[in-house]
């Protein structure tokens, strides 16, 4: 169970290697020395997502395990997920106003952490839904948001909440009948999906019916996407390349020689990850190498950072990376 895995322990020991410096220009504040350095983390339970919130940034893992950060320090909120039930969370998405954080993982587990009021409600197995959901996405603010949740069948549901509850729309498989990887939503409830046929699909009705926007000469396994709004959208690939849709058509950038497994982006900037720990980001000048972080343990997320949190990557064995400047 996961209260078993909660102990103190140093990433710094686990990968056994020291903080990784860089050099990064940051906006109007010229060349900065960036370091991304391993955090101490009260787990060594594998992370697979992470994100920022109103209060700091979260994280959610093996056994239904949820990290805060706050100032600088991470704690457990939640020892065994929003249920209680130990279920493994592989997938979390955040209100627009960073109060709600929804997870989903293993066995329909399904749920969401108030980070402001410290409590959590469990929504495991809706319309008796008991399949593993493999990812998650919100739009709107905390108590009125919509939800999106896809499973490993490729089948989406979407639901509306309105304070405690939430009401359920049918279940729909949208694309060409391959298998869907990933979902984005964006604040104007526009969503998108892609697969593993090179399709990205977009909804502007907040998933009652979908379009086909490429990607023609694609050719390979997505298996990520982020998106802004419908002239925002990236795509990441198999082959370590990003596509990015600007509302008309797709620009591609090869990245590296391994999967893309992490990508996340706002309108300006993106960062993405591959699963060789090569990091990228992207800015006004387009993709740059940012570091390679250590190959001990796997990256499996990464977030942009806040005026809150720092720019932070997730991963197997409890590895938490933070950027610091």
């Amino acid at each position: 169970m996961g209260r078993d895995r909660i102990h103190r322990r140093t990433v710094l020991t686990a990968i056994g290697v020291a903080a990784v410096s860089v050099s990064a220009s940051l906006a109007g504040c010229g060349e900065t020395t960036a370091e991304w350095t391993p955090a101490t983390v009260p787990t060594d339970a594998t992370l697979y997502d992470v994100g920022t919130t109103a209060t700091g940034a979260v994280a959610v893992g093996e056994d239904g395990i949820v990290l805060t950060r706050g100032d600088e320090s991470w704690t457990v909120a939640l020892p065994n997920g929003p249920g209680g039930t130990a279920d493994t969370l592989r997938s979390l998405a955040v209100t627009n106003n960073g109060r709600a954080v929804w997870a989903a993982g293993d066995s329909g587990a399904l749920g969401l952490y108030d980070v402001v009021a410290d409590q959590a409600v469990d929504f495991s197995a809706p319309k008796e839904m008991t399949s593993s959901w493999t990812a998650v996405a919100v739009a709107g603010l905390a108590g009125e948001e919509r939800i999106t949740a896809l499973n490993g069948s490729g089948e989406l549901l979407h639901g509306q909440r309105d304070g405690t509850s939430v009401e359920w729309a049918e279940v729909i498989e949208p694309g060409t009948g391959s298998s869907v990887t990933d979902v984005a939503i964006t604040p104007l409830s526009y969503v998108y999906t892609v697969d593993t046929d090179g399709g990205a699909f977009e909804s502007r009705d907040g998933g009652d019916t979908w379009t086909r926007i490429g990607i023609d000469a694609a050719a390979v396994d997505f298996d990520a996407v982020a998106a802004v709004d419908s002239g925002a959208v990236s795509v990441a690939g198999g082959d370590g390349t990003v596509w990015n849709y600007n509302g008309v058509g797709w620009s591609r950038a090869s990245l590296a020689e391994t999967a893309i497994t992490a990508l996340v982006r706002n309108r300006y900037d993106a960062l993405a990850i591959a699963s060789s720990g090569d990091l990228f980001e992207r800015d006004f000048d387009g993709w740059t190498t940012q570091t390679t972080l250590p190959a001990q343990n796997d990256p499996l997320a990464i977030t942009l950072g806040t005026s809150r949190a720092p720019e932070l990557v997730v991963g197997e064995s409890g590895m938490v990376i933070e950027r610091q400047y």
